[in-house]
């Protein structure tokens, strides 16, 4: 069941990625526009590709998780089962924590400055750090079904062909 909620909340956080990069592009393509031809600033674009910028980097590294898109290390072969599953909740616990203090310290820094508006927006300053806490949520229900299947593995019942999710 959470497998099948997780494919439905990674195709929303695709689409919504691909309009956020799509909005950063033509911003990014506006600014240029309009200081090298036009020779005008226009204030809004810096502050807006920042914006763009934060909620892609956060959601993308959700999707990048649960697709296997992070740096894996094997230390040790296969056949030490025990050493590596050892390993893999320790990295399994410590990806928890990571997610516990981005949501937590996301939602303070919300706080403190989500009262502060964006001059050249006109947007709560909190926008541009809710992207935070929001990408540690998904990546957190995507660690509770990883953490899934690693203990389904563990106890004989899950897939070892390598096949994901």
């Amino acid at each position: 069941m959470l497998t099948i909620i997780n494919d439905w909340v990674e195709r929303l956080v695709f689409w919504a990625l691909s309009a956020l990069f799509a909005g950063l592009i033509v911003t990014v393509a506006t600014q240029v526009f309009a200081r090298n031809v036009l020779e005008i600033g226009v204030i809004w674009t810096l502050d807006l590709a920042q914006l763009l910028f934060a909620w892609c980097i956060f959601l993308g590294a959700a999707v990048a998780l649960r697709r296997g898109g992070q740096y894996v290390l094997h230390l040790f072969p296969e056949t030490w089962r025990s050493v590596n599953a050892a390993i893999g909740l320790f990295a399994f616990l410590a990806s928890l924590a990571v997610v516990w203090v981005m949501i937590d310290a996301g939602l303070t820094i919300i706080e403190r400055f989500g009262r502060r508006t964006n001059q050249a927006l006109g947007i709560s300053e909190g926008w541009f750090y809710a992207a935070i806490p929001a990408g540690a949520a998904v990546s957190g229900l995507f660690l509770l079904e990883q953490g899934w299947n690693r203990a389904m593995l563990l106890l004989g019942r899950g897939r070892t062909d390598g096949a994901p999710r």
